[in-house]
């Protein structure tokens, strides 16, 4: 598969998971929901299953449509509005569209890692409807898991970015 394609791939079928995931447990869940918990992962709000489905698949659309959407405003931009290292380097006309795509393509990887996370979450959350356990049972680890990729992913950005700068 072609490079271009592949992280774009990846992402709509995360996202297509994440959809999946909440159509297919809508119909098994009780009429009222949690839709909030409290920092030790108990629920502490609640809401009828309908509005939780709005919540769900809202949210997984808006992320969805963020990461898409970013990715193709860049090419509209103007290299003001873009703050990058060795800007000037990466954004030279003859590199414009590469690094573009490039930028483009890690977005997506970014919006992967999201949808992954979300999907983390949203299958701590079913548990918890379904009665298979009173709390999120790992969501600490979740989020630590999360942060320490999008710090791995933003580093990878500055390093790539930095690699220009001698030869600009």
């Amino acid at each position: 598969m072609e490079k271009k394609i592949l992280p774009l791939m990846i992402f709509l079928l995360l996202v297509l998971v994440c959809l999946g995931q909440v159509l297919w447990h809508y119909p098994r869940l009780p009429a009222e929901v949690a839709c909030h918990f409290n920092p030790a992962g108990q629920p502490d709000g609640w809401c009828g299953k309908g509005q939780f489905l709005r919540l769900q698949v809202g949210t997984i659309s808006i992320l969805a449509a963020s990461f898409l959407g970013f990715g193709l405003a860049l090419t509209r931009l103007p290299d003001a509005l873009i703050n990058m290292p060795n800007k000037k380097y990466w954004l030279a006309p003859e590199r414009r569209q590469k690094t573009l795509d490039h930028l483009r393509n890690c977005l997506l990887w970014l919006g992967t890692l999201t949808m992954l996370y979300w999907f983390d979450l949203a299958g701590q959350t079913f548990q918890v409807h379904m009665g298979q356990t009173d709390r999120l049972n790992h969501v600490w680890l979740s989020l630590g898991l999360y942060l320490a990729a999008v710090a791995a992913w933003a580093l990878a950005m500055v390093f790539k970015c930095r690699k220009g700068k001698n030869e600009g």
